[in-house]
């Protein structure tokens, strides 16, 4: 009969708004609303990173593919305009991915 007093009794203390003594605390709600942010932004950081690399991949197979078929146009003359505009096209890739790019990603960090 002691035994489930005892058993009552934290249940009762717990409805009438009593803190227990050995009832483990509630998780504090703003640690883990901060630590759900960190590790949101720690991986959204990673994840940019990855695709600013792909980006720049694809951009320097963008400007060669650029350069060389307008090389091919303009010194055939099949196309001596349009291989002129592909080299410009080629050179504003090359100045803007070898340069501006990675000086506005280090501005950033």
């Amino acid at each position: 009969m002691t035994s489930s007093l005892l058993l009552l009794a934290p249940a009762v203390a717990s409805a009438i708004g009593l803190p227990v003594l050995d009832a483990p605390q509630p998780p504090d709600l703003g640690a883990s609303i901060q630590q759900f942010a960190s590790q949101f932004a720690t991986e959204t950081a990673a994840v940019l990173t990855a695709i600013n690399a792909a980006v720049i991949d694809i951009a320097r197979v963008a400007y060669i593919t650029c350069l060389l078929v307008g090389i091919l146009l303009y010194y055939t003359h099949l196309g001596k305009r349009l291989g002129k505009d592909l080299i410009f096209g080629g050179v504003a890739l090359v100045v803007l991915t070898e340069y501006v790019v990675p000086a506005v990603t280090a501005l950033a960090k």
